[in-house]
């Protein structure tokens, strides 16, 4: 019989005990470890503002940016040239009707206002003179022409005495000879009636030219005093006192204060809106927000030629509106016509360019709108929109969320802040 040895018993019974031990331990730690509970899953709630379908009669609004312009812009220019004797205004001045703006040296006015008045005396002297010359002219035609006559009987006269055998050839070729001069003579006076009638048309039309410069004379004289022919406000002043110009030489510029328009561009998506309306004779108004206050712009009229952007169109600037100047920009909200059964929504409200989200059940439903235009609300632009485009059932007791969740999507759980 085999006697195993005690160290070697040792070595068989200490790695076997070890591993019993480990299992033990894990079965002990496995019976005893606490008992989780399962998770439950919850569906999120998201939180979003929202406002009850209000159907209103609203007319839509587009902003627009435009530039201010006088269709009365003047270039006052000086008629003849000279010196600058007095500049009445400064640049950016008001200047009352019948107010002087810029004054020119009278002596450089009267001479040409002299000179021509000199021209139509000298013309009217001519005229005179040739008139006595006329006269004279044709006294003596009649005159010759009687002598002409005397002749003509003389020849017949002297014939009839050949024929009674009582006068000779001689005599009859005598006044013959007398006869053709007289006729000759009686052709010069002719002549020299129709070329004194000749000089008298050429006399008369020198005076109708020198009477055209007279009056130019007289108009420049009144050119060269320039006065206020309306309220207007100086925008330029070219010359000082002093100053040499030349015939044509800007003096001063202005416009006339109730000449102020807004040159604003349509966008080419309202154009034929606006010239329907204008067809139709319906009054369209821009109105310029100042401080708290609104003021309106009459549409006067569409540019007569249009670019890929859209149309320019003209809007009156009223007198309350004084502080404007030509060059300014300005914006404002053009009117549109007045459009029923629709609502206004805040920009937020609005997805993509034609879907809001009702509020359902405590979820999203999505509904397609058409997007009309714009109109302001509390001092910003909203989106009017007409929701009766989609499926869904839209009345007043419907709520629109108008919280922008960018995960938006028709059965998303929500619910409403109260405010």
């Amino acid at each position: 019989m085999v006697v195993l040895s005690k160290s070697r018993v040792k070595m068989i019974v200490l790695p076997v005990l070890i591993v019993l031990a480990g299992v033990l331990l894990f079965i002990y730690f496995a019976s005893t470890k606490p008992v989780q509970e399962p998770v439950e899953v919850k569906e999120k709630v998201w939180l979003v503002e929202s406002m009850g379908v209000q159907f209103e009669s609203l007319s839509p609004v587009q902003r627009l940016y435009g530039k201010v312009e006088s269709f009365a812009m003047v270039n006052a220019a000086a008629p003849v040239a000279g010196e600058v004797a007095r500049v009445w205004v400064k640049e950016g001045q008001y200047v009352k009707a019948g107010e002087p703006l810029v004054s020119m040296s009278l002596a450089d006015l009267d001479i040409p206002l002299q000179q021509a008045t000199a021209d139509v005396a000298d013309a009217k002297a001519q005229i005179a003179l040739q008139k006595l010359v006329d006269e004279a002219n044709q006294q003596r035609f009649e005159h010759e022409n009687s002598v002409l006559a005397l002749k003509r009987t003389n020849v017949e006269r002297t014939l009839q005495l050949m024929q009674k055998e009582l006068a000779s050839q001689s005599d009859l070729d005598q006044v013959k000879e007398s006869l053709v001069r007289q006729e000759y003579v009686v052709v010069g006076a002719k002549l020299a009636v129709e070329e004194e009638g000749s000089k008298n048309r050429q006399i008369k039309a020198r005076l109708l030219k020198a009477e055209a410069q007279l009056a130019r004379a007289r108009l420049n004289k009144q050119r060269g005093q320039l006065i206020a022919p309306y309220d207007l406000r100086v925008t330029k002043v070219e010359v000082s006192e002093g100053s040499r110009v030349n015939v044509g030489a800007t003096l001063i510029q202005f416009y006339a204060v109730d000449s102020l328009e807004l040159r604003a561009k349509l966008p080419v998506t309202i154009v034929d809106k606006v010239h329907h309306a204008l067809e139709n004779g319906v009054t369209l108004e821009a109105f310029y927000q100042r401080d708290d206050e609104r003021v309106a712009l009459s549409l006067s009229r569409l540019a007569g030629e249009a670019t890929t952007s859209g149309l320019d169109a003209f809007f009156t600037i009223p007198k309350a509106l004084t502080q404007v100047r030509p060059g300014n920009l300005m914006e404002v909200d053009l009117q549109g016509e007045l459009l029923d059964r629709v609502v206004a929504i805040p920009y937020r409200a609005l997805y993509g360019q034609n879907r809001v989200y009702l509020i359902q059940s405590g979820r999203l439903q999505a509904q397609k709108v058409q997007v009309l235009g714009e109109v302001l609300r509390e001092g910003k632009l909203w989106a009017l929109v007409d929701p009766s485009v989609g499926k869904a059932t839209v009345d007043e007791n419907s709520k629109i969320s108008i919280t922008h969740l960018p995960n938006a999507v028709s059965g998303l759980k929500v619910s409403e802040v109260t405010q």
